[in-house]
């Protein structure tokens, strides 16, 4: 599925579509792409 997560960094909030099984696994896929930023939220999101 897609996951669309919501980050933060240096004070600024930023998305990133990821491909996961679940909202856990879309986190931690999204942090190995930014570890320096920190994670909100992410929901399930599809392609329009």
């Amino acid at each position: 599925m897609r996951f669309k997560v919501s980050l933060i960094k240096n004070g600024k909030e930023f998305d990133e579509v990821v491909i996961a099984n679940n909202k856990k696994e879309a986190m931690q896929v999204a942090l190995k792409n930014n570890p320096e930023a920190q994670a909100l939220k992410s929901d399930w999101t599809f392609k329009i």
